[in-house]
Parts: C-alpha cells; sequence; structure tokens
C-alpha cells in the first residue's frame, strides 16, 4: 500500500511540476513577444515538459495565437521596437534558422516578422538583439505574424 501511496505522490507533483512550468513559459512568450491580453493562444507545444535544476537543455517553446484586427494594429504598433520587418523573411535571417517546427511557417508571405537571439538563457533574457547582429544563433526568438489567417506563432528556442 505504501508503494502506491509514494507512486501516487510522486505522479500528483511532477503533473504540478509541469503546470507551473508551462504557465510559467507562457508568461515568458507574452512577455517577450508583448502577445495582447485578448490574444487566444490556439496550439502549445513546450519541451522538455519540466524544468529542473539549472538550464533545460534543448529548450524549445511554441504557441499560435488567433488575434483580431485590433490586436494585430496593437501588436505591430508595439513590437516595431524589436526590428519587425514584412514578409518574406530576407535570405540572411533565414539562413540562420535552423529550427523545424510544426507551428511555425517560415513560407507565410502576407504579414511580418521579427528574429532576436539573447546569446544565453533565452527564456529570462532581459535584453536581446536582432538575429542579423550575429553570426551563429545560439538561441532564437521568433514571431511570425500573417495577416490573412490572424495568426500570430512564436517560438523561443536554444540550441544550448
Amino acid at each position: 500500500m505504501k508503494k502506491y501511496y509514494f507512486l501516487y505522490l510522486l505522479l500528483i507533483s511532477t503533473f504540478s511540476c509541469q503546470q507551473v512550468t508551462d504557465s510559467s513559459d507562457k508568461a515568458a512568450l507574452k512577455k517577450h513577444f508583448e502577445i495582447p491580453d485578448d490574444a487566444e493562444m490556439i496550439e502549445y507545444d513546450g519541451f522538455p515538459p519540466m524544468a529542473g535544476f539549472g538550464q533545460r537543455e534543448g529548450l524549445s517553446i511554441s504557441a499560435k495565437y488567433k488575434l483580431g484586427d485590433e490586436g494585430i494594429n496593437n501588436w505591430i504598433k508595439n513590437v516595431k521596437s524589436k526590428g519587425l520587418k514584412k514578409l518574406p523573411i530576407e535570405p540572411e535571417c533565414r539562413k540562420k534558422l535552423w529550427f523545424k517546427n510544426k507551428l511555425i511557417s517560415l513560407d507565410t508571405e502576407a504579414g511580418y516578422y521579427f528574429c532576436r537571439t539573447a546569446g544565453n538563457d533565452v527564456l529570462n533574457a532581459a535584453e536581446t538583439k536582432p538575429c542579423n547582429e550575429v553570426d551563429n544563433l545560439n538561441d532564437i526568438i521568433f514571431a511570425i505574424l500573417d495577416t490573412d489567417k490572424k495568426e500570430l506563432s512564436v517560438i523561443v528556442i536554444s540550441g544550448y
């Protein structure tokens, strides 16, 4: 009986830790990408599913949001200072993007994108810089707004 009780507690604590990690990761996405409060998250994928001690190796957090017309206009205005550019993605930037992700379509043609990098601790970075200022990206903070579908797709990913 004690053996099953321990397994039950372990399962419950693991589930709770994952919920806390997901909640924290979603808040980090909102911060990095200035996601409007009224945006509807329609897809989310986070890896690894739980934070352990130290840095999360192979971090990859992506999400897709549905925005209304006002949300799109506000988002564009709010992120212009991050180097927002019209699609398609410039070839110099595109060749640096090493990630493959089902939520991010690099072939989107109508809309905007921005690409930034932190250099380390990408999820909690206080300062970032445009991807075109570095030769190799160790991490990527990338957003693409499809204005036809009114969808904002974002990813924070590290190669360390």
